[in-house]
């Protein structure tokens, strides 16, 4: 997983949606880096735990994309 792989992945997903005001949950890039838009959200919470690591450290070299923990 790369910055540049990440960020436009979360670029795409912004232009998709009318209303990114909030930016774009973990749990939708995760749908779309995997290719399956349609995973239920237990299994994308599933697929971050296991990806958390790597989102941290690409995220943390994006610094025009903020990265925001919350329920």
């Amino acid at each position: 997983m790369t910055a540049a792989f990440v960020e436009n992945a979360v670029r795409t997903l912004m232009r998709q949606d009318e209303d990114v005001e909030d930016g774009v949950s973990i749990r939708r890039l995760i749908k779309h880096l995997l290719g399956n838009p349609q995973m239920q959200d237990v299994e994308a919470v599933r697929a971050y735990v296991q990806l958390e690591p790597a989102f941290r450290q690409t995220f943390a070299q994006i610094p025009s994309l903020g990265y925001f923990e919350g329920g």
